[in-house]
């Protein structure tokens, strides 16, 4: 049986004593490494009150959109063309027999009743003298929310600023604020509705007090204008 010889035996040029000295320079080498990194993070603890970081400017990008982008969910289809019912089929036997003028008796004149807008906006009857001094007739208002055919939306042609509720500035409030306007005939605002989502307590009295100036081109719909309700965004900042 062979014996064991040590690894050693088989290096040649020194290795010998590579072996017996690699302990004490391992652990020279960890104690150096050791050392340095405290003295590393001694100097960044000196250094770092004194390295100065300029501050990070914060900017409001505040984007606009279209001041009449409401407006689209306005515009809606033209509805279908009702279909126009059959000729009723008359037989021989349901033909109206004529009757000589003497014996017919005088045929009596109705007059189709008129109507006006009241003061809620719905249609009270006129009687035929009240139409005579009235002249013209007005006809019922469609209210908020009711559909209403037209081919070409109001588009703005006199726009009013709201002022800035002190009390807003004073608080740095800002904000967008939507308001309903109804557009009559003649283009002029003849009602005003705050928004129920969109609006801001403290500006919403400024936005229907402008809204209530502005002067549109009326909507139209075969070739007629027609009262129509049309949206106005307002958006407070403070420069």
């Amino acid at each position: 049986m062979r014996r064991a010889v040590p690894l050693y035996e088989f290096m040649p040029y020194g290795a010998p004593e590579l072996l017996e000295s690699r302990q004490r320079h391992m652990s020279r080498a960890l104690v150096l490494t050791s050392a340095l990194a405290l003295v590393l993070c001694a100097v960044a603890g000196r250094l770092a009150p004194l390295i100065t970081v300029a501050p990070i400017e914060t900017r409001h990008i505040v984007v606009e959109p279209d001041v009449f982008e409401p407006l689209r969910a306005h515009v809606q289809e033209k509805p279908p063309a009702p279909r126009t019912p059959a000729a009723p089929v008359v037989h021989e036997a349901a033909r109206p027999v004529p009757v000589s003028d003497d014996i017919a008796a005088p045929s009596e004149v109705i007059t189709p009743p008129t109507t006006k807008a009241g003061d809620a906006g719905t249609g009270v009857v006129l009687t035929p003298n009240e139409v005579g001094t009235a002249g013209t007739v007005a006809e019922t208002l469609p209210p908020l929310g009711k559909w209403v055919y037209v081919e070409r939306v109001p588009a703005p042609i006199t726009e009013v600023k709201p002022e800035y509720p002190s009390i807003a500035l004073q608080a740095g409030v800002e904000g967008r604020v939507t308001v309903h306007v109804l557009v009559g005939k003649d283009g002029r605002v003849l009602d005003a509705v705050q928004a129920t989502k969109v609006q801001v307590p403290m500006l919403n009295e400024a936005a229907l007090a402008a809204a209530r100036q502005w002067v549109f081109t009326p909507g139209f719909a075969n070739g007629h204008p027609v009262p129509c309700w049309t949206a106005i965004p307002f958006h407070f900042r403070l420069h």
